[in-house]
């Protein structure tokens, strides 16, 4: 029996911005913001195909991933600050503090695993992910660290990048534009990707709120936060992979039209769009591989960006948190049907369509219906196929695979635009194996059947 890979520590240090570059500075977080105090971090890790010795990769690889950090880090500064509660007697603010020199943890180990198998899009038990995620340490005195980075190389095989970023500090489309200006800076001309032009925008007066929905989120949210930032994945779980081919979701957007119309006696059609079909077909597979009984309720919960929605609206290069949440529930009966995709698309469509016409509605019980359903294990969405991470390039190319590896702890279903077509979308779940195994017959005995 052969021995487990062995991760080996090489440095660990301390990466800031340009000494005196960035003023001390306080960042008020919103009542946004503070919805996540609670969330813990989340992980992604990109995969690159880096075939070099640990040597070359130290001496010729290394200092220029550092010193463009640093750069990045100039324009993103909040993210080598901390989070921490005001130090104002009686206040119930909380605030990201940054002062010149404060740093982001950045770790470089090497791994001697199998890069491929690590990597690959088949269920693989947790474990062999766990050591490639970089740890953001604990509360202290001075507050909780917003950002950690680990690099990790396998030997004359890849690299993998280690993110952690914790929720409270800014949403997935925050960091993704980090993660461009780092990725960018590196790459200089080598870059494949188009440079982030927009810097990132911190006024915090740009969010309009018609209510005090910062008191109502700091009672639930925020007067014990418990700092959860890691937490453990169960024992039997596997990660997995799975695309929808842009065919497919053709398939699946055409279904969901032609069916809904005929549901409603002939009616218009439904209007499916390609995150729509996503969600449903996802769900509906979810709910068969976990053998839903037709009378429980089946609950679906998923964000979405409010920038562009907000009055007045805010620039994309907001940065925070600037995300809704919006509920779906129907009983699961209606997803095992016949036509259950269809079913779960209406439903789904329904909730975008209110958010769209006010993404704020019914803001208040945010965290109170949170809080309420997750004992009922709902599905929930990290990522989205807009932030382009298969665009991500540091100098050696686009990713091999891109993993949302905080979906372990959150049970949530990760979503990122297809490597291979434009078009397709690539769904990320972690599973007790068994329940993983049942995923992917429904979920590759569905498309069978569209053809």
């Amino acid at each position: 029996m052969s021995s487990p890979p062995q991760l080996r520590l090489l440095q660990t240090s301390q990466v800031s911005p340009p000494p005196g570059t960035v003023s001390e500075s306080t960042l008020p977080l919103t009542f946004f913001d503070i919805l996540w105090l609670q969330g813990g971090a989340v992980e992604r890790v990109f995969f690159y195909r880096l075939p070099c010795s640990t040597s070359y990769f130290c001496a010729s690889v290394l200092p220029d991933l550092k010193s463009s950090l640093s750069l990045a880090l100039q324009q993103f500064y909040p993210l080598a600050g901390k989070i921490r509660r005001s130090p104002e007697p009686d206040d119930d603010k909380y605030e990201i503090r940054y002062v010149d020199g404060d740093s982001v943890s950045f770790t470089v180990a090497e791994y001697d695993a199998d890069f491929d198998a690590v990597s690959g899009n088949h269920a693989r038990d947790v474990g062999s992910l766990l050591p490639l995620l970089p740890r953001l340490s604990r509360s202290d005195d001075d507050g909780v660290p917003v950002l950690a980075l680990q690099v990790t190389l396998f030997p004359n095989q890849g690299v993998a990048v280690g993110v952690a970023v914790h929720h409270a500090g800014c949403d997935g489309s925050s960091s993704m534009r980090f993660m461009f200006s780092w990725a960018s800076a590196c790459a200089g001309p080598r870059s494949s990707a188009a440079v982030v032009a927009a810097p990132p925008v911190f006024d915090r007066s740009l969010v309009s709120v018609p209510r005090d929905l910062y008191s109502i989120f700091y009672r639930s949210c925020g007067q014990r936060a418990e700092w959860i930032i890691h937490k453990e994945p169960p024992a039997d779980m596997v990660i997995a992979s799975f695309t929808l081919k842009r065919d497919q979701i053709r398939r699946l957007k055409e279904l969901v039209s032609a069916t809904a119309g005929a549901m409603e006696g002939g009616g218009a059609s439904l209007r499916c769009s390609t995150i729509m079909a996503t969600y449903a077909y996802v769900w509906v597979c979810l709910i068969k591989a976990r053998a839903y009984g037709s009378d429980r309720n089946a609950h679906f919960v998923f964000a979405a960006d409010c920038r562009g929605r907000l009055r007045p609206p805010l620039p994309a290069a907001y940065f925070g948190n600037c995300i809704g949440a919006c509920f779906v529930e129907v009983k699961a009966g209606e997803l095992l049907r016949e036509n259950g995709v269809v079913s779960a698309a209406k439903a789904i469509g329904k909730v975008i369509e209110e958010f769209g016409d006010d993404p704020l509605r019914g803001a208040e019980t945010w965290p109170e219906r949170i809080k309420s359903i997750v004992p009922q294990q709902p599905l929930s969405v990290a990522g989205s196929p807009r932030f382009r991470a298969y665009d991500l390039d540091f100098g050696w190319g686009r990713p091999k695979k891109v993993v949302i590896t905080s979906i372990m702890r959150s049970g949530a279903m990760s979503l990122a635009e297809s490597r291979e077509e434009e078009g397709g979308v690539e769904i990320g779940l972690a599973l007790p194996r068994h329940e993983m195994d049942q995923f992917g017959t429904c979920f590759s005995d569905g498309l069978e059947q569209l053809h």
